[in-house]
């Protein structure tokens, strides 16, 4: 089935109280996604704040479930991230989600969810949009967002990456009018030369690590494509992640790397950037690098698929997906 216009879209909320604190800007997210002809159904979570989450694990865990089971549901997506989005995991549906997959769709936070599926059925899932903090922006961050959800999840031999002419940074406050001036021009960044084909596998950096070594963190194989990316992060966290990857051994399996830009991250005195900052922390790897993707919090979000396999062209600067 392709995804689009009359397609119904299945809101969750792993993690955060995005909804509850933030209602005008869901409902603009909402709107907006109405707009473009697809349904909404709320997850019954919407709305609800227990404290710094939308609810229990289990409750969180069933609300996902309700809507996989929901035949109405074309596909699920996260509302927002949060922090713990890993408590929901021992408890979602996989066994049925193996037998009727439907496209999940989150970043961040959510990036426990999404390795947790991929892991437990092997059916790939996708790094993109958040419900809200995707859609409620401004157009144009929210209209390519959305484009490059529906070329992605309908794609049929392959899928060329266009990086969008301008960017946002910019933290924004969902509780407070929005105000979307910035444009930052966008420059991809080629770190080490290269080209390699192999299975893209990853997410938000520090998020893997609060499943990493558990059975809902998938097996990273010889010659991935790793994509990392992270937000408001400072030098000493990172290499922390990283070091955790580099001793479990995953720098000498991997064939390539996507680093998502990282939006305000903090040197610490390191005067390098996030992407110089890690490549050095790697020791400047031979395998190609591609840096300052727009598969990030940053605006626009262009979505990225776990468990599909890729080429990564380095040198040209160029992600292609492949059936």
């Amino acid at each position: 089935m392709k995804f689009g216009k009359g397609s119904t879209i299945g809101v969750f909320s792993p993690s955060w109280v995005i909804t509850n604190e933030a209602p005008e800007a869901s409902a603009r997210a909402e709107g907006y996604i109405l707009s473009q002809g697809f349904s909404v159904k709320r997850g019954k979570l919407w709305g609800r704040a227990d404290a710094y989450r939308s609810g229990t694990p289990q409750e969180r865990a069933d609300e996902f479930n309700t809507l996989l089971h929901d035949p109405e549901v074309d596909i699920l997506m996260a509302s927002v991230g949060g922090q713990v989005t890993n408590g929901m995991l021992p408890y979602i549906d996989y066994g049925y989600y193996k037998t009727h997959p439907k496209p999940v769709i989150g970043m961040s936070d959510v990036t426990a969810l999404l390795l947790a599926i991929y892991a437990k059925t092997g059916v790939p899932v996708y790094y993109g949009s958040n419900f809200v903090t995707s859609y409620a922006r401004l157009s144009p961050y929210r209209d390519i967002a959305l484009k490059s959800l529906c070329d992605v999840l309908n794609f049929e031999d392959s899928h060329e990456y266009v990086f969008p002419e301008y960017y946002s940074d910019d933290v924004i406050e969902w509780t407070e009018e929005l105000s979307e001036k910035k444009q930052i021009p966008n420059e991809i960044v080629t770190v080490s030369g290269g080209k390699v084909k192999g299975r893209l596998i990853g997410g938000n950096l520090y998020t893997m690590g609060n499943i990493w070594g558990t059975p809902f963190m998938p097996e990273i194989r010889r010659g991935d494509i790793l994509f990392i990316e992270d937000t408001e992060e400072w030098a000493c966290g990172v290499e922390c992640r990283l070091g955790q990857l580099k001793i479990s051994g995953v720098f000498d399996l991997i064939g390539g790397l996507i680093i998502g830009k990282c939006r305000q991250f903090e040197h610490y005195g390191t005067e390098k950037k996030y992407y110089e900052f890690i490549y050095d922390y790697l020791e400047r790897p031979g395998f190609p690098v591609l840096a300052e993707c727009d598969l990030s919090h940053c605006a626009p979000m262009l979505t990225i698929p776990i468990g599909i396999s890729a080429e990564l062209d380095a040198d040209a600067q160029r992600i292609r997906l492949l059936r």
